[in-house]
């Protein structure tokens, strides 16, 4: 089986999936905000997956060890007599392609993986889910991680390099299944993610704006695996502002609030500029409101976003 290694931001929740703090693959966010001069560029382009959220990314199950596979692809019917089929599986080729995007963690190059992922389907969200969340990472400046992708019998396997005296975190993918010729679905650890992504589409993304402050909901989501929600924001300021990143608190629909205890992203902002911030939230599901706070230079006005996360 091929390997590659492959160099991954600190703060990219690649696979949603595990303890607070952490993705699938046990990739940690960092506590507070970073300080980079990067700006992202226009957020991605993907449309809002359907059905509700179900949990902090999606349906994963739980964390794979080394060498071991999820479940086998869902079955499908057929559109004109309802029987059960076996759904077209991905190229080859285009999963290769799409998988070595994902466990990169070069937001650049994972942003190039989309073009393998059909526009509209679980895999193109899920993607580009993690797109944003790596962009956030890179706005604030965190390290570097290294991971490995590869090849298994059943799919893909993606690894990251174990703790001193801990084991390596790895999570499975398989089930790729075809939507025009692309990859259209994926199973992540025996799980569907779809249910899990909320990725509005250019346009009709939620937005808030406070003291010349704008923040916009770009991506969430939620793995019922690690039992928490990933939300990114994209932030513009017309002045130079200080967000209090990591003391953002989530309220949702029911009333229950949660603070953030993990957070990506630039927490100062020059006039002009534009950044993302990643937040994980733990025992959070879409549909509340992410209300982030912070001032103006030399605090002379104060910063309140209230960013609906639906």
């Amino acid at each position: 089986m091929a390997s590659i290694r492959l160099a991954a931001a600190a703060a990219v929740i690649l696979l949603g999936a595990a303890a607070a703090g952490c993705d699938a693959a046990g990739v940690r966010l960092p506590p507070g905000g970073g300080h980079a001069p990067a700006a992202p560029s226009e957020p991605d382009g993907a449309r809002p997956a359907p059905g509700p959220a179900r949990t902090p990314g999606g349906e994963e199950g739980p964390r794979t060890g080394p060498g071991t596979d999820p479940e086998e692809r869902p079955s499908a019917s057929d559109p004109a007599t309802g029987e059960a089929r076996e759904p077209e599986e991905a190229p080859e080729e285009a999963v290769a392609a799409y998988m070595e995007a994902l466990a990169s963690g070069d937001p650049a190059r994972m942003a190039a993986g989309l073009a393998y992922a059909a526009e509209g389907s679980t895999a193109h969200d899920y993607l580009a889910h993690q797109v944003s969340v790596a962009r956030a990472g890179a706005d604030g400046g965190s390290p570097a991680a290294v991971f490995e992708a590869e090849r298994t019998a059943h799919g893909w396997k993606l690894c990251r390099e174990s703790d001193p005296g801990g084991a390596p975190g790895c999570s499975g993918y398989r089930g790729f299944t075809a939507q025009d010729g692309l990859v259209g679905g994926l199973r992540v650890n025996g799980g569907d993610p779809g249910p899990g992504l909320l990725v509005p589409a250019p346009g009709t993304r939620p937005r808030a704006e406070s003291a010349g402050v704008s923040a916009t909901l770009l991506t969430a989501y939620r793995s019922t695996t690690a039992k928490a929600l990933v939300v990114t924001v994209g932030f513009e300021t017309r002045e130079n502002a200080d967000l209090d990143l990591g003391q953002a608190v989530y309220r949702s629909g029911s009333g229950h609030e949660s603070r953030v205890d993990a957070v990506a992203g630039r927490r100062e902002l020059d006039a002009g500029t534009l950044a993302r911030a990643a937040f994980h939230l733990p025992g959070a599901s879409s549909g509340g409101v992410l209300r982030v706070g912070g001032c103006l230079e030399e605090c002379s006005s104060l910063v309140e976003l209230a960013v609906p996360v639906r």
